[in-house]
Protein backbone atom coordinates (compact mmCIF):
# COMPACT_ATOMS: atom_id res chain seq x y z
CA UNK A 1 0.00 0.00 0.00
CA UNK A 2 1.33 3.44 -0.92
CA UNK A 3 1.79 5.96 1.85
CA UNK A 4 -1.38 7.95 2.29
CA UNK A 5 -3.36 5.41 0.31
CA UNK A 6 -5.79 4.64 3.16
CA UNK A 7 -8.64 7.13 3.62
CA UNK A 8 -10.94 7.20 6.63
CA UNK A 9 -14.13 9.21 6.21
CA UNK A 10 -12.49 11.31 3.51
CA UNK A 11 -9.39 12.03 5.62
CA UNK A 12 -6.18 10.35 4.50
CA UNK A 13 -3.92 8.51 6.92
CA UNK A 14 -1.09 10.77 5.80
CA UNK A 15 -3.05 13.87 6.78
CA UNK A 16 -3.81 12.39 10.18
CA UNK A 17 -0.14 11.65 10.78
CA UNK A 18 0.80 15.13 9.62
CA UNK A 19 -1.72 16.61 12.02
CA UNK A 20 0.05 14.98 14.92
CA UNK A 21 3.05 17.24 14.59
CA UNK A 22 6.31 17.60 12.72
CA UNK A 23 7.67 14.33 14.06
CA UNK A 24 4.43 12.44 13.46
CA UNK A 25 3.89 11.95 17.18
CA UNK A 26 0.68 13.05 18.77
CA UNK A 27 -0.49 13.28 22.33
CA UNK A 28 -0.73 9.51 22.78
CA UNK A 29 1.93 7.06 23.86
CA UNK A 30 5.27 8.28 22.58
CA UNK A 31 4.02 11.81 21.97
CA UNK A 32 5.24 14.91 23.73
CA UNK A 33 4.04 15.15 27.31
CA UNK A 34 4.74 18.88 27.31
CA UNK A 35 2.34 19.87 24.52
CA UNK A 36 -1.46 19.95 24.65
CA UNK A 37 -3.16 19.77 21.25
CA UNK A 38 -6.77 20.94 20.87
CA UNK A 39 -8.94 22.12 17.95
CA UNK A 40 -11.13 25.16 17.36
CA UNK A 41 -14.07 24.93 14.98
CA UNK A 42 -13.34 28.38 13.57
CA UNK A 43 -11.02 31.32 13.94
CA UNK A 44 -11.61 33.32 17.07
CA UNK A 45 -12.54 36.95 16.97
CA UNK A 46 -9.67 39.43 17.27
CA UNK A 47 -7.81 38.48 20.50
CA UNK A 48 -7.97 42.01 21.85
CA UNK A 49 -9.18 41.82 25.48
CA UNK A 50 -11.48 44.82 24.95
CA UNK A 51 -12.97 43.62 21.66
CA UNK A 52 -13.22 39.82 21.97
CA UNK A 53 -16.85 39.08 22.87
CA UNK A 54 -17.64 35.59 21.58
CA UNK A 55 -17.28 32.00 22.67
CA UNK A 56 -14.73 30.36 20.42
CA UNK A 57 -11.72 32.37 21.55
CA UNK A 58 -12.33 32.59 25.28
CA UNK A 59 -9.90 29.73 25.92
CA UNK A 60 -7.07 31.71 24.32
CA UNK A 61 -7.88 34.76 26.43
CA UNK A 62 -8.19 32.64 29.60
CA UNK A 63 -4.68 31.33 28.94
CA UNK A 64 -2.90 34.59 28.13
CA UNK A 65 -4.76 37.12 30.31
CA UNK A 66 -6.15 37.36 33.82
CA UNK A 67 -8.83 39.34 35.60
CA UNK A 68 -9.32 40.49 39.15
CA UNK A 69 -11.52 37.57 40.25
CA UNK A 70 -12.96 34.36 38.83
CA UNK A 71 -15.80 31.99 39.59
CA UNK A 72 -15.26 28.98 41.81
CA UNK A 73 -15.80 25.88 39.63
CA UNK A 74 -19.40 24.73 39.78
CA UNK A 75 -20.74 27.77 41.63
CA UNK A 76 -21.32 31.52 41.51
CA UNK A 77 -18.87 32.14 44.38
CA UNK A 78 -15.77 34.24 43.69
CA UNK A 79 -12.15 33.18 43.92
CA UNK A 80 -9.10 35.45 43.88
CA UNK A 81 -7.50 36.23 40.56
CA UNK A 82 -5.05 39.12 40.26
CA UNK A 83 -6.90 40.52 43.26
CA UNK A 84 -6.12 38.42 46.32
CA UNK A 85 -8.89 40.12 48.35
CA UNK A 86 -11.48 42.88 48.04
CA UNK A 87 -13.84 44.95 50.15
CA UNK A 88 -16.98 46.99 49.44
CA UNK A 89 -17.75 50.30 51.13
CA UNK A 90 -20.93 50.66 53.24
CA UNK A 91 -22.56 52.84 50.55
CA UNK A 92 -21.92 50.03 48.02
CA UNK A 93 -20.11 52.38 45.67
CA UNK A 94 -16.41 51.71 46.23
CA UNK A 95 -14.57 48.43 45.67
CA UNK A 96 -11.03 48.18 47.00
CA UNK A 97 -8.97 45.37 45.48
CA UNK A 98 -5.74 44.24 47.11
CA UNK A 99 -3.59 42.95 44.27
CA UNK A 100 -1.24 39.99 44.11
CA UNK A 101 2.31 41.36 44.52
CA UNK A 102 5.16 40.91 42.04
CA UNK A 103 2.99 40.09 39.03
CA UNK A 104 4.59 40.79 35.65
CA UNK A 105 3.14 41.34 32.23
CA UNK A 106 4.62 39.28 29.43
CA UNK A 107 6.73 42.28 28.43
CA UNK A 108 8.32 42.28 31.90
CA UNK A 109 6.59 45.42 33.21
CA UNK A 110 4.75 45.33 36.56
CA UNK A 111 1.04 44.51 36.69
CA UNK A 112 0.32 47.00 39.42
CA UNK A 113 -2.65 49.15 40.41
CA UNK A 114 -1.78 51.87 37.91
CA UNK A 115 -1.85 49.29 35.11
CA UNK A 116 -5.36 48.38 36.20
CA UNK A 117 -6.39 52.02 35.99
CA UNK A 118 -5.14 52.05 32.39
CA UNK A 119 -6.87 48.71 31.70
CA UNK A 120 -10.27 50.10 32.74
CA UNK A 121 -9.58 53.27 30.81
CA UNK A 122 -8.75 51.38 27.62
CA UNK A 123 -11.90 49.27 27.77
CA UNK A 124 -14.02 52.39 28.04
CA UNK A 125 -12.22 54.06 25.13
CA UNK A 126 -12.46 51.02 22.86
CA UNK A 127 -16.21 51.08 23.63
CA UNK A 128 -17.14 47.73 22.09
CA UNK A 129 -19.41 44.94 23.37
CA UNK A 130 -17.93 44.30 26.82
CA UNK A 131 -17.46 48.02 27.57
CA UNK A 132 -20.74 48.06 29.50
CA UNK A 133 -18.91 46.38 32.38
CA UNK A 134 -17.01 49.60 33.13
CA UNK A 135 -19.57 52.10 31.83
CA UNK A 136 -20.85 52.97 35.31
CA UNK A 137 -17.39 53.48 36.82
CA UNK A 138 -17.12 57.03 38.12
CA UNK A 139 -13.37 56.92 38.82
CA UNK A 140 -10.47 54.63 39.65
CA UNK A 141 -7.46 55.16 41.89
CA UNK A 142 -4.11 53.54 42.64
CA UNK A 143 -3.07 54.80 46.10
CA UNK A 144 -0.20 52.28 46.12
CA UNK A 145 1.08 49.58 43.74
CA UNK A 146 -1.04 46.80 45.23
CA UNK A 147 -4.27 48.72 45.92
CA UNK A 148 -6.74 49.32 43.11
CA UNK A 149 -9.88 51.31 43.94
CA UNK A 150 -13.01 51.45 41.78
CA UNK A 151 -15.83 53.87 42.57
CA UNK A 152 -19.16 53.42 40.81
CA UNK A 153 -21.66 56.12 39.86
CA UNK A 154 -24.42 54.18 41.64
CA UNK A 155 -24.65 50.84 43.49
CA UNK A 156 -24.47 47.77 41.25
CA UNK A 157 -24.58 44.36 42.91
CA UNK A 158 -23.69 42.72 39.58
CA UNK A 159 -20.30 44.44 39.38
CA UNK A 160 -18.21 41.58 40.81
CA UNK A 161 -19.95 39.22 38.40
CA UNK A 162 -18.85 41.46 35.54
CA UNK A 163 -15.31 41.13 36.92
CA UNK A 164 -15.57 37.31 37.02
CA UNK A 165 -17.27 36.52 33.72
CA UNK A 166 -15.41 35.16 30.66
CA UNK A 167 -15.39 38.61 29.02
CA UNK A 168 -14.27 40.45 32.16
CA UNK A 169 -11.77 43.31 32.10
CA UNK A 170 -8.35 41.68 31.68
CA UNK A 171 -5.07 43.20 32.85
CA UNK A 172 -3.42 44.67 29.74
CA UNK A 173 0.10 46.08 29.72
CA UNK A 174 -0.02 49.89 29.35
CA UNK A 175 3.60 49.81 28.19
CA UNK A 176 2.79 47.36 25.37
CA UNK A 177 -0.25 49.41 24.36
CA UNK A 178 1.79 52.61 24.24
CA UNK A 179 4.69 50.98 22.38
CA UNK A 180 2.54 49.41 19.67
CA UNK A 181 -0.15 52.04 19.25
CA UNK A 182 -0.55 53.47 15.77
CA UNK A 183 -2.17 56.84 15.84
CA UNK A 184 -5.01 56.61 18.31
CA UNK A 185 -5.76 52.89 17.88
CA UNK A 186 -4.55 51.90 21.39
CA UNK A 187 -2.56 49.04 19.81
CA UNK A 188 -5.66 47.39 18.32
CA UNK A 189 -3.72 46.46 15.18
CA UNK A 190 -0.87 44.87 17.11
CA UNK A 191 -3.20 42.97 19.44
CA UNK A 192 -4.75 41.13 16.49
CA UNK A 193 -1.84 38.67 16.64
CA UNK A 194 -0.03 39.44 19.91
CA UNK A 195 -0.91 39.52 23.60
CA UNK A 196 -0.21 41.93 26.43
CA UNK A 197 -1.37 39.91 29.42
CA UNK A 198 -0.12 38.33 32.64
CA UNK A 199 -1.47 34.80 32.13
CA UNK A 200 0.36 31.48 32.28
CA UNK A 201 0.82 31.45 28.48
CA UNK A 202 2.07 33.90 25.86
CA UNK A 203 1.31 34.00 22.14
CA UNK A 204 4.20 32.31 20.37
CA UNK A 205 2.42 32.03 17.00
CA UNK A 206 -0.93 33.41 15.96
CA UNK A 207 -1.79 32.48 12.39
CA UNK A 208 -5.48 33.18 11.59
CA UNK A 209 -7.11 30.42 9.59
CA UNK A 210 -4.44 27.91 10.56
CA UNK A 211 -3.25 27.63 14.16
CA UNK A 212 -2.37 29.36 17.41
CA UNK A 213 0.58 28.31 19.56
CA UNK A 214 0.71 29.33 23.20
CA UNK A 215 3.91 28.91 25.19
CA UNK A 216 4.29 28.88 28.98
CA UNK A 217 5.38 32.24 30.42
CA UNK A 218 8.56 31.56 32.47
CA UNK A 219 7.95 34.45 34.90
CA UNK A 220 4.33 33.60 35.64
CA UNK A 221 3.50 34.57 39.22
CA UNK A 222 1.15 31.67 40.03
CA UNK A 223 1.13 27.90 39.74
CA UNK A 224 3.13 26.84 36.71
CA UNK A 225 1.15 24.90 34.11
CA UNK A 226 2.06 21.25 33.44
CA UNK A 227 1.89 21.74 29.68
CA UNK A 228 4.65 23.94 28.31
CA UNK A 229 2.85 24.49 25.01
CA UNK A 230 -0.77 24.59 23.87
CA UNK A 231 -1.30 24.08 20.14
CA UNK A 232 -4.69 25.06 18.77
CA UNK A 233 -5.53 24.00 15.23
CA UNK A 234 -8.45 25.49 13.28
CA UNK A 235 -10.47 22.40 12.32
CA UNK A 236 -13.93 23.36 11.00
CA UNK A 237 -15.26 19.80 10.74
CA UNK A 238 -16.46 17.98 13.85
CA UNK A 239 -16.00 14.70 11.97
CA UNK A 240 -12.36 15.55 11.32
CA UNK A 241 -11.87 16.58 14.95
CA UNK A 242 -13.19 13.19 16.04
CA UNK A 243 -10.91 11.30 13.67
CA UNK A 244 -7.88 13.24 14.83
CA UNK A 245 -8.78 12.80 18.50
CA UNK A 246 -9.09 9.06 17.97
CA UNK A 247 -5.77 8.97 16.06
CA UNK A 248 -3.92 10.86 18.80
CA UNK A 249 -3.48 14.09 16.84
CA UNK A 250 -5.55 15.91 19.46
CA UNK A 251 -5.30 15.33 23.18
CA UNK A 252 -8.64 16.92 23.99
CA UNK A 253 -11.75 18.38 22.32
CA UNK A 254 -13.66 20.85 24.45
CA UNK A 255 -17.07 20.96 22.74
CA UNK A 256 -19.22 20.15 19.75
CA UNK A 257 -19.41 16.35 19.51
CA UNK A 258 -22.76 14.73 18.73
CA UNK A 259 -24.53 13.24 21.74
CA UNK A 260 -24.26 9.70 20.36
CA UNK A 261 -20.47 10.13 20.18
CA UNK A 262 -20.30 11.50 23.73
CA UNK A 263 -22.22 8.49 25.00
CA UNK A 264 -19.82 6.15 23.19
CA UNK A 265 -16.74 7.89 24.61
CA UNK A 266 -18.19 7.49 28.10
CA UNK A 267 -17.96 3.71 27.59
CA UNK A 268 -14.35 3.85 26.35
CA UNK A 269 -11.71 3.59 29.09
CA UNK A 270 -9.10 5.21 26.85
CA UNK A 271 -10.93 8.52 27.11
CA UNK A 272 -12.12 10.82 29.85
CA UNK A 273 -15.47 12.61 29.45
CA UNK A 274 -16.34 15.58 31.64
CA UNK A 275 -19.91 16.85 31.35
CA UNK A 276 -20.25 20.34 32.82
CA UNK A 277 -23.22 22.64 33.23
CA UNK A 278 -22.97 26.41 33.30
CA UNK A 279 -25.15 29.50 33.20
CA UNK A 280 -26.53 29.18 29.69
CA UNK A 281 -29.52 27.15 28.59
CA UNK A 282 -31.69 26.50 25.56
CA UNK A 283 -35.11 28.01 24.94
CA UNK A 284 -37.93 28.44 22.44
CA UNK A 285 -38.37 32.15 21.76
CA UNK A 286 -41.73 33.45 20.48
CA UNK A 287 -41.92 36.55 18.26
CA UNK A 288 -44.18 39.02 20.14
CA UNK A 289 -43.87 41.88 17.65
CA UNK A 290 -45.14 40.38 14.38
CA UNK A 291 -46.80 37.33 12.87
CA UNK A 292 -49.07 34.82 14.53
CA UNK A 293 -47.46 35.12 17.97
CA UNK A 294 -48.11 38.86 18.21
CA UNK A 295 -51.29 37.50 19.83
CA UNK A 296 -50.43 37.27 23.51
CA UNK A 297 -53.16 34.71 24.17
CA UNK A 298 -51.60 32.38 21.59
CA UNK A 299 -48.16 32.83 23.14
CA UNK A 300 -49.53 32.02 26.57
CA UNK A 301 -51.23 28.91 25.20
CA UNK A 302 -47.85 27.78 23.87
CA UNK A 303 -46.29 27.77 27.36
CA UNK A 304 -47.90 24.47 28.34
CA UNK A 305 -48.65 22.97 24.91
CA UNK A 306 -45.27 21.29 24.42
CA UNK A 307 -43.93 18.18 26.13
CA UNK A 308 -40.61 19.79 27.00
CA UNK A 309 -39.30 16.78 28.93
CA UNK A 310 -39.72 14.53 25.90
CA UNK A 311 -37.94 17.06 23.67
CA UNK A 312 -34.96 17.38 26.02
CA UNK A 313 -34.63 13.67 26.82
CA UNK A 314 -34.71 12.71 23.16
CA UNK A 315 -32.28 15.37 21.93
CA UNK A 316 -29.73 15.08 24.74
CA UNK A 317 -29.74 11.34 25.47
CA UNK A 318 -30.09 11.78 29.21
CA UNK A 319 -27.15 14.18 29.62
CA UNK A 320 -29.44 16.93 30.90
CA UNK A 321 -32.99 17.34 32.20
CA UNK A 322 -35.83 19.68 31.40
CA UNK A 323 -35.46 23.06 33.09
CA UNK A 324 -37.74 23.71 36.06
CA UNK A 325 -37.43 27.48 36.12
CA UNK A 326 -37.70 30.40 33.74
CA UNK A 327 -33.95 31.03 33.96
CA UNK A 328 -30.78 28.95 34.33
CA UNK A 329 -30.75 27.75 37.95
CA UNK A 330 -27.44 29.38 38.85
CA UNK A 331 -28.75 32.83 37.90
CA UNK A 332 -32.12 32.60 39.68
CA UNK A 333 -33.60 29.65 41.56
CA UNK A 334 -36.60 27.92 40.02
CA UNK A 335 -38.38 28.37 43.35
CA UNK A 336 -38.38 32.14 42.69
CA UNK A 337 -39.14 31.87 38.97
CA UNK A 338 -40.99 28.59 38.36
CA UNK A 339 -42.16 27.55 34.90
CA UNK A 340 -45.34 25.47 34.47
CA UNK A 341 -44.39 21.81 34.58
CA UNK A 342 -47.64 20.33 33.33
CA UNK A 343 -48.38 19.65 29.67
CA UNK A 344 -51.79 21.02 28.70
CA UNK A 345 -52.66 21.34 25.01
CA UNK A 346 -56.29 22.40 25.49
CA UNK A 347 -55.73 26.17 25.22
CA UNK A 348 -53.70 25.91 22.01
CA UNK A 349 -56.09 23.40 20.46
CA UNK A 350 -58.97 25.79 21.10
CA UNK A 351 -57.20 28.72 19.41
CA UNK A 352 -55.72 27.01 16.32
CA UNK A 353 -59.01 26.58 14.35
CA UNK A 354 -59.65 30.35 14.52
CA UNK A 355 -56.22 31.42 13.21
CA UNK A 356 -56.18 33.20 9.84
CA UNK A 357 -52.98 31.40 8.95
CA UNK A 358 -51.49 28.26 10.42
CA UNK A 359 -48.04 28.47 8.81
CA UNK A 360 -45.24 28.87 11.34
CA UNK A 361 -41.63 29.81 10.48
CA UNK A 362 -39.32 28.13 13.01
CA UNK A 363 -35.58 28.87 12.90
CA UNK A 364 -32.83 27.35 15.00
CA UNK A 365 -29.45 28.95 15.66
CA UNK A 366 -26.74 26.97 13.90
CA UNK A 367 -24.24 27.55 16.72
CA UNK A 368 -26.25 25.07 18.81
CA UNK A 369 -25.34 22.09 16.62
CA UNK A 370 -27.18 18.81 16.22
CA UNK A 371 -29.00 18.74 19.60
CA UNK A 372 -30.58 22.14 18.95
CA UNK A 373 -31.63 21.07 15.46
CA UNK A 374 -33.23 17.95 16.87
CA UNK A 375 -35.09 19.97 19.52
CA UNK A 376 -36.41 22.29 16.79
CA UNK A 377 -37.62 19.31 14.75
CA UNK A 378 -39.31 17.79 17.82
CA UNK A 379 -41.12 21.10 18.41
CA UNK A 380 -42.23 20.96 14.78
CA UNK A 381 -43.62 17.45 15.24
CA UNK A 382 -45.55 18.32 18.40
CA UNK A 383 -47.06 21.49 16.92
CA UNK A 384 -48.02 19.68 13.72
CA UNK A 385 -50.06 17.28 15.84
CA UNK A 386 -51.96 20.32 17.14
CA UNK A 387 -52.80 21.60 13.67
CA UNK A 388 -49.98 24.04 12.91
CA UNK A 389 -47.95 23.91 9.69
CA UNK A 390 -44.37 24.43 10.89
CA UNK A 391 -41.38 24.89 8.58
CA UNK A 392 -37.96 24.38 10.18
CA UNK A 393 -34.83 26.15 8.91
CA UNK A 394 -31.27 26.59 10.09
CA UNK A 395 -30.17 30.16 10.83
CA UNK A 396 -26.43 31.01 10.84
CA UNK A 397 -25.27 32.90 13.93
CA UNK A 398 -24.48 36.01 11.87
CA UNK A 399 -28.09 36.17 10.65
CA UNK A 400 -29.44 35.49 14.13
CA UNK A 401 -27.45 38.38 15.60
CA UNK A 402 -28.72 40.63 12.81
CA UNK A 403 -32.40 39.94 13.56
CA UNK A 404 -32.83 43.14 15.62
CA UNK A 405 -31.96 45.14 12.50
CA UNK A 406 -34.58 43.39 10.37
CA UNK A 407 -38.24 44.45 9.97
CA UNK A 408 -40.46 42.62 12.49
CA UNK A 409 -42.26 40.64 9.79
CA UNK A 410 -38.93 39.36 8.43
CA UNK A 411 -38.09 37.65 11.71
CA UNK A 412 -39.13 34.02 12.35
CA UNK A 413 -42.21 33.22 14.39
CA UNK A 414 -40.19 30.89 16.63
CA UNK A 415 -36.46 30.86 17.33
CA UNK A 416 -34.79 27.97 19.14
CA UNK A 417 -31.51 29.28 20.55
CA UNK A 418 -29.61 29.95 23.77
CA UNK A 419 -30.91 31.56 26.94
CA UNK A 420 -28.38 33.30 29.18
CA UNK A 421 -26.28 36.40 29.71
CA UNK A 422 -22.60 37.08 30.31
CA UNK A 423 -22.32 36.05 33.95
CA UNK A 424 -23.99 34.19 36.82
CA UNK A 425 -26.07 37.24 37.66
CA UNK A 426 -29.51 37.79 36.18
CA UNK A 427 -28.73 41.40 35.30
CA UNK A 428 -26.65 40.33 32.32
CA UNK A 429 -29.43 38.04 31.05
CA UNK A 430 -32.17 40.66 31.30
CA UNK A 431 -30.08 43.61 30.15
CA UNK A 432 -28.71 41.82 27.09
CA UNK A 433 -31.74 39.79 26.01
CA UNK A 434 -34.77 41.89 26.99
CA UNK A 435 -33.72 45.52 27.50
CA UNK A 436 -35.63 47.90 25.25
CA UNK A 437 -33.51 48.60 22.18
CA UNK A 438 -30.72 46.20 23.16
CA UNK A 439 -28.73 44.70 20.29
CA UNK A 440 -27.76 42.20 18.99
CA UNK A 441 -29.31 39.66 21.41
CA UNK A 442 -32.80 41.10 21.93
CA UNK A 443 -33.67 39.17 18.78
CA UNK A 444 -37.32 40.20 18.47
CA UNK A 445 -36.80 43.69 19.98
CA UNK A 446 -39.11 42.94 22.88
CA UNK A 447 -39.88 46.02 24.99
CA UNK A 448 -41.48 46.44 28.38
CA UNK A 449 -40.73 49.77 30.15
CA UNK A 450 -41.78 48.35 33.51
CA UNK A 451 -39.27 45.53 33.15
CA UNK A 452 -36.56 48.04 32.18
CA UNK A 453 -37.17 49.97 35.41
CA UNK A 454 -37.18 46.81 37.51
CA UNK A 455 -33.86 45.53 36.17
CA UNK A 456 -32.30 48.90 37.04
CA UNK A 457 -33.82 48.70 40.51
CA UNK A 458 -32.60 45.16 41.12
CA UNK A 459 -28.88 45.94 40.85
CA UNK A 460 -29.20 48.73 43.44
CA UNK A 461 -30.61 46.49 46.16
CA UNK A 462 -28.42 46.12 49.29
CA UNK A 463 -29.03 42.40 49.92
CA UNK A 464 -29.35 39.23 47.88
CA UNK A 465 -32.86 38.67 49.24
CA UNK A 466 -34.01 42.12 48.15
CA UNK A 467 -32.46 41.63 44.72
CA UNK A 468 -34.13 38.25 44.28
CA UNK A 469 -37.51 39.73 45.26
CA UNK A 470 -37.25 42.23 42.41
CA UNK A 471 -36.18 39.50 40.00
CA UNK A 472 -39.16 37.38 41.08
CA UNK A 473 -41.39 40.25 39.97
CA UNK A 474 -39.46 40.49 36.69
CA UNK A 475 -40.05 36.78 36.17
CA UNK A 476 -43.81 37.14 36.54
CA UNK A 477 -43.81 39.84 33.85
CA UNK A 478 -41.76 37.71 31.46
CA UNK A 479 -43.95 34.68 32.09
CA UNK A 480 -47.13 36.72 31.61
CA UNK A 481 -45.80 38.11 28.34
CA UNK A 482 -44.82 34.55 27.30
CA UNK A 483 -41.49 35.64 25.84
CA UNK A 484 -39.79 32.23 25.85
CA UNK A 485 -40.23 28.58 26.79
CA UNK A 486 -37.16 27.23 28.64
CA UNK A 487 -35.87 23.81 27.64
CA UNK A 488 -32.69 22.83 29.48
CA UNK A 489 -29.28 23.83 30.73
CA UNK A 490 -26.86 22.93 27.98
CA UNK A 491 -24.35 20.23 28.95
CA UNK A 492 -20.85 20.80 27.65
CA UNK A 493 -18.90 17.62 27.02
CA UNK A 494 -15.12 17.82 27.13
CA UNK A 495 -13.54 14.65 25.76
CA UNK A 496 -9.88 13.91 26.41
CA UNK A 497 -7.49 11.00 26.28
CA UNK A 498 -7.33 9.33 29.67
CA UNK A 499 -3.80 10.63 30.27
CA UNK A 500 -5.20 14.18 30.56
CA UNK A 501 -6.61 14.98 34.01
CA UNK A 502 -7.49 18.05 36.03
CA UNK A 503 -10.16 19.29 33.62
CA UNK A 504 -11.67 22.19 35.51
CA UNK A 505 -14.40 23.89 33.46
CA UNK A 506 -15.59 27.46 33.85
CA UNK A 507 -18.77 27.48 35.93
CA UNK A 508 -20.52 29.95 33.63
CA UNK A 509 -19.16 28.93 30.21
CA UNK A 510 -17.99 25.32 30.58
CA UNK A 511 -16.51 25.07 27.08
CA UNK A 512 -13.35 26.64 28.54
CA UNK A 513 -10.99 25.05 31.05
CA UNK A 514 -8.62 26.40 33.70
CA UNK A 515 -5.19 25.84 32.05
CA UNK A 516 -3.15 25.65 35.27
CA UNK A 517 -5.29 22.77 36.58
CA UNK A 518 -4.55 20.40 33.69
CA UNK A 519 -2.18 17.50 34.34
CA UNK A 520 -0.54 14.91 32.11
CA UNK A 521 0.28 11.36 33.21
Amino acid sequence: MKAGGLAIGGVSLASLIAACGPDGSGGGAGGSKLTLRIPFLADMQVPDPDIMYEGEGVQVMESAYEGLVRYKPGSSEFLPGLAKSWTLSPDQLTYTFKLQPNVKFHDGTPADAESWRKTFERRGKIAQGPAYMVAEVARTAAPDPTTFVVTLKSPNNAFLHYMACPWQPLATSPAAVAKHAVGGDLAQGWLKTHDAGTGPYIFKEFVPGSHYTLEAFPDYWGEKPAFKTIQIKITPSIATQKLQLDAGAFDMVTKGFAIRDVLQYQKNSQFRVVNSYGGVGEAIWLNPTAGVFADKALRRAMLTALDRASIVDTAWGGLTKVQKGLFPERTLSSTLAPFPAQVDTAALKALVPGLKGKKIDLAWGSDGGAPRQQMAELVQTQLAALGLDVTVREMPASQMFDLPNQPPDKRPDILVTFLGGDALHLDTTLRILLRTGAKPLNFFQYSNPTLDKLMDRAIKQPTAAATEAVYATCSKIILDDAVWIPLCITPNSTIAHSYVSGIENNSFYPAIFWPQALKRT
